[in-house]
């Protein structure tokens, strides 16, 4: 969709009448930065607390430090840039201006400014004066006095505003801010530090890749840049000030809050952000930095003045998402549906996340967490600015497992689409992330609305063994089909223009959970509707140990296929025998029941190891390959209306399956048949009896009433999908003993029934009556409360970070960047008319622009 001059004009209206009615209860923009410098991280308790961790064996300071002592020690190392995208001469200079102003060492001095002025300019080689100079410039900086506008874009500093901004913008930033009045700083290095970050940050203000995009690793590192850069720069020189009004409008308020974190009141199935929930939809990969990049940033402006409650919250979930994504046996974390490298099926702990929290906005409560998970994991990796902040922060460790009342099993990553749950939070239980989300961001994410995985302790039964950059659905294990309008190479898989959708999530005090993925759209083509009609997953995690999927899709054709696959980690030794699959993973055992196809028969394949080897391009839709040995069980099944129901157990090595059935057989369904009207499976496991039902009906549609009956000697659990319901969305059940069996009844609850989506109940034996008993309802985990800098004014201090309250430092006056005749407002209260009206034209136009940069 491309919006007309028109309808652009009518937006702008709608969002100046949302401000104009919205006027008298924002406050106005804090002043641009104007203080003395240090004005980012190092108040004098900062830096007292630098210098003890400094010269403390084995913290992040002591490591950065070391790392512009070994740029002393051998400088030959550091005489080249270190690739297009490297960081060596402003990672050293951040390194040698911080181990100066920590220990207060002089010779950390030299080494700072010499890495600094290499970092500005010079381009590939120390020295070679090819970088941002004014031999290199397209403005006369002979007759620059120094003040007025910024100098424009720069010939030659494109080679810093891709990848590398991320580096070149914070680095500098920081670099200039803490060396200001350093002896061997002079007013040509500060101005020629000023007119590079500006003309820098500027470019990619107007065309960096993914500068307006939340939720993208570039928009993160652009978004550290141009906020470290506009508290650093402030005014001085006489500049105008433009980054910290853009920084706080446009960046914050209108991306990252506006779009990133819209509809963080939305229920499941709404329209959400992708930054709603703490999850990161290019997967983790990419996230661990750029969470700690967006973290920091939004630190940085608190202790400016500027008030950022949304961001305080989004931090907060960066640690409950991350305890929640976290395997059981608390070694590896979920890495998401999008691009992962590694020949693990997890990621490892890392301290990017936790630190993003630590050094971030973040209350007390949600530090504790992640300081207590950073102390058991004991995450590695680079370290960066970001980690060595993090670590000054002065909090009680608290484990998040060991809450009074016991924190929910489950959580709810509504950005993403993700939900996480649990069995229990022992090293033995289960765990599974069922993930349907639609196309989120325009990099790195896998076509797998529908998708999951399952563990059993350790032991990671049903994985995602994607490649990176093979996007295709088969290597995932969620559902695609012959769709006729995606063809070539976009044949068999999801597509890049999804609008799929997780409608469904809901948990028990039970700890059974149940959600719905409704794929129908995820065969959009670029513009043109998807030809498929209905194709949903229902899955349902029970705590004893198994998963249940139905699937269904009308694939209009009895020549067009629907495609289930699922990737064991059984490393070959997967084996069908008796329509059961089965194979050991560690100490323990998976088994695949195909209860119920329409048609097709289940095969297990080996797929190949490495990159997708067939002759094909983006997105290589028939491409199912793996990173490491994996099983592939898969089963073809045609239309035109497919259906596949299927169950999976997570057992010990010696356990025996469970008991499985359709809800069709014989055995739970004999004559005279009672069940025509559903499908689903029957499961007897560890002395429960459950039933997951959905309707038979074409496109799951509900009869009134809904009607089944199941073996009346024990009672039984009931999942139900497809129930017809009222208006709230409840439903009214009862059953009956008859001939030694439960009649189960679902009709409209008329207000007053059974909750529902999907409805989840007890049915006692037959001997009991079959009396009908529902589920208690369980939210999912949520983020604490509170955070924000509540010392303002640039304290930065660990005492300035947390507390109940979620607002940020003080604010002041200044001028809004708003081009309607209202009063100055804040990124806070622009956000709050963004996520009524005007987000929606901004997520249209960069939603279009996303299309655009995708092969077609």
């Amino acid at each position: 969709m491309r919006m007309t001059f028109a309808s652009r004009a009518v937006s702008v209206g709608l969002l100046c009448s949302a401000l104009l009615a919205a006027a008298p209860a924002r406050a106005a923009d804090p002043p641009v930065p104007s203080g003395a410098h240090p004005r980012l991280f190092m108040s004098a308790a900062n830096k007292a607390a630098f210098g003890t961790k400094a010269a403390a064996s084995g913290t992040r300071a002591a490591t950065m430090v070391a790392s512009c002592q070994a740029a002393i020690n051998k400088p030959s190392d550091y005489t080249a840039r270190g690739g297009s995208d490297g960081d060596t001469w402003p990672g050293t200079a951040l390194a040698c201006a911080f181990a100066y102003v920590a220990t207060g060492q002089s010779k950390y001095l030299a080494p700072a400014l010499l890495y600094w002025k290499a970092a500005l300019g010079d381009d590939q080689n120390l020295g070679d004066g090819l970088g941002c100079t004014p031999a290199n410039s397209t403005f006369n900086w002979k007759t620059w006095n120094g003040s007025g506008p910024t100098p424009p874009i720069l010939i030659t500093i494109t080679h810093d505003t891709g990848y590398p901004i991320r580096w070149y913008g914070p680095d500098i930033a920081l670099v200039y801010d803490w060396l200001y009045g350093a002896p061997g700083v002079d007013d040509a290095l500060r101005t020629q530090t000023r007119a590079c970050l500006g003309a820098w940050i500027d470019y990619y203000t107007k065309s960096g890749y993914h500068n307006d995009e939340a939720g993208a690793n570039y928009n993160a590192g652009y978004v550290i840049g141009k906020a470290l850069a506009a508290i650093a720069i402030g005014n001085d020189g006489g500049a105008d000030g433009h980054l910290w009004t853009e920084t706080l409008h446009d960046v914050f308020a209108g991306t990252l809050i506006g779009e990133g974190l819209a509809g963080s009141a939305g229920g499941v199935g709404s329209a959400a952000g992708v930054m709603v929930g703490g999850d990161w939809g290019e997967g983790w990969q990419y996230g661990p930095l750029s969470v700690a990049e967006y973290a920091a940033a939004a630190r940085a402006l608190e202790e400016a003045g500027a008030a950022l409650p949304e961001m305080d919250a989004w931090v907060n979930s960066l640690v409950v998402r991350y305890a929640q994504a976290t395997v059981p046996t608390y070694d590896a974390h979920y890495t998401g549906n999008g691009d992962f490298d590694s020949e693990d099926p997890y990621a490892s702990p890392n301290a990017n996340v936790l630190d993003a929290v630590l050094l971030g906005p973040s209350s007390d409560q949600a530090a504790g967490w992640a300081l207590y998970m950073k102390q058991q994991q004991k995450p590695s990796g680079s370290t960066y600015i970001y980690n060595v902040i993090g670590e000054l922060r002065d909090v009680p460790a608290q484990d998040y497992r060991a809450q009074s009342p016991p924190p929910p099993l489950w959580y709810l990553a509504r950005g993403t689409r993700a939900m996480y749950a649990r069995t229990g939070w022992d090293a033995a239980a289960y765990w599974a992330v069922f993930q349907s989300a639609p196309s989120v961001v325009s990099d790195h994410q896998h076509f797998g609305a529908g998708t999951f995985v399952f563990s059993r302790g350790g032991d990671h039964l049903i994985i995602d063994s994607s490649n990176y950059g093979e996007f295709d659905t088969l290597e995932t294990n969620a559902v695609t089909v012959d769709s006729a309008g995606l063809t070539g190479d976009y044949a068999k898989t999801q597509g890049p223009w999804s609008k799929a959708e997780l409608l469904w999530a809901r948990g028990t005090d039970a700890a059974v959970f149940a959600a719905r993925s409704d794929f129908a759209h995820a065969f959009d083509f670029n513009g043109k509707a998807s030809d498929i009609p209905y194709a949903r997953r229902d899955w349902v995690f029970l705590p004893e140990g198994e998963i249940v999927t139905i699937d269904r899709v009308r694939t209009g054709s009895a020549s067009r296929n629907m495609y289930v696959g699922f990737h064991a980690n059984t490393g070959g030794a997967l084996a069908l025998s008796g329509g059961v699959a089965s194979g050991t993973v560690g100490g323990s055992k998976l088994a695949i029941h195909a209860a119920w196809l329409s048609g097709g028969t289940p095969a297990i394949t080996q797929p190949t190891v490495g990159s997708c080897n067939l002759n094909c391009s983006y997105p290589c839709g028939a491409c199912d390959a793996a990173r490491f040995a994996v099983d592939a069980y898969r089963v073809t099944v045609p239309g035109p209306y497919a259906q596949a129901v299927h169950v999976f157990d997570g057992l010990g090595a010696g356990e025996a399956p469970a008991q499985v059935g359709s809800l069709n057989d014989d055995n739970f369904d004999p004559a005279p048949k009672q069940n025509a009207g559903v499908i689903g499976a029957a499961v007897y496991r560890a002395s429960k009896q459950s039933y997951v039902v959905a309707s038979a009906a074409q496109d799951g549609a509900p009869a009134n009433p809904m009607t089944y009956g199941v073996p009346g000697g024990s009672a039984g659990r009931h999942i139900v999908y497809d129930a017809p319901e009222a208006g709230d969305g409840t439903s009214a059940v009862s059953a009956a003993a008859t001939s030694g069996r439960c009649v189960v009844t679902v009709t409209p609850g008329s207000g007053g029934g059974l909750t529902g989506h999907p409805l989840m109940f007890q049915v006692a034996a037959a001997a009991d009556g079959c009396t009908v008993t529902e589920d208690t309802n369980v939210g999912p985990g949520m983020p604490p409360p509170g955070g924000g800098v509540t010392g303002g004014g640039g304290a930065g201090g660990a005492s300035g970070i947390g507390g109940a309250s979620g607002s940020g430092g003080a604010s002041g006056s200044g001028s809004g960047g708003c081009g309607c005749a209202v009063a100055p407002a804040g990124p806070s209260a622009i956000a709050a008319v963004l996520l009524g009206v005007g987000w929606l034209v901004r997520r249209a136009r960069s939603r279009q622009r996303k299309i655009d940069r995708r092969r077609t």
